[in-house]
């Protein structure tokens, strides 16, 4: 199984040291993975990953239905629609004919791929929209419609529990949700008629969608509202089920190829 990982990288400019008020973060710019953890319990499982962050996949993502059907998922995760559907077709003297990644994203689960967006400040409608998956050929696969041209995210530092509505489903078997960690936040999601909520997430104050999924075509898509990295998932990414829920998620979504 082959696994197509864009996004979660950041720069850091400054003292290397987690609590240093010193440091700088530019999310979605150099090499440092803040999905790790994600990549190291997908390959232990057996599962080949390509990474590539957001600078590498404005040249490097596939452009073509047939270049990403080499892969049986992909995640996009802070990794903004921009990156995928802007460069280098921008640039003055590139050549026609010139491919739509996004179209080819869309077009490639709905024929049997996998699709799964995680949530972020670059994911879904993002930070003061910026993300901007709303309105897009990716939003078309994905099973949740996004806030149009709108700041998505809700900070919860207190944190928030997950609620498993579909505890039989197989991404959530085996897992004890009522002991896991709490999340800081997550974006706002809005799931599609026909999809299905697998957990919500929140408290006695709010309570939003965590993850809905569906079939689309011959394909299936996923939408996992908060992170999968700090800091949103500051807590959940150290627990000794992320692996397995990452893995038993990527192994569903290639299950509609099979």
């Amino acid at each position: 199984m082959k696994v197509l990982y864009a996004g979660d990288a950041c720069t850091k400019i400054g003292p290397v040291f987690v609590a240093s008020p010193f440091n700088l973060e530019v999310k979605g710019v150099s090499h440092h993975i803040w999905g790790q953890p994600l990549i190291d319990a997908l390959v232990a499982d057996g599962i080949e990953v390509k990474h590539l962050t957001n600078d590498q996949a404005i040249g490097e993502f596939p452009r073509t239905e047939e270049e990403l059907a080499e892969y049986d998922v992909v995640i996009i995760s802070d990794c903004e629609s921009e990156v995928l559907s802007l460069h280098p077709f921008w640039v003055a003297g590139t050549p026609l004919p010139r491919t739509d990644r996004m179209r080819a994203i869309r077009n490639y689960t709905r024929n049997g791929g996998g699709l799964l967006m995680i949530g972020g400040w670059s994911s879904f409608s993002g930070r003061f929209g910026t993300a901007a998956y709303y309105d897009t050929p990716v939003e078309e696969a994905l099973p949740v419609n996004c806030l149009k041209g709108m700041d998505d995210r809700v900070e919860v530092p207190a944190g928030v529990k997950v609620k498993v509505l579909e505890s039989g489903h197989p991404i959530m078997k085996g897992i004890p949700w009522e002991s896991a960690p709490v999340f800081e936040g997550f974006n706002k999601i809005i799931p599609k008629d026909g999809s299905q909520v697998i957990a919500m997430i929140g408290d006695e104050e709010i309570e939003h969608p965590l993850l809905v999924t569906w079939d689309y075509g011959k394909g299936r898509s996923a939408a996992f509202a908060s992170d999968c990295s700090p800091h949103w998932a500051e807590y959940f990414q150290p627990w000794e089920y992320y692996g397995q829920f990452w893995i038993q998620t990527v192994r569903w979504l290639a299950d509609a190829s099979r």
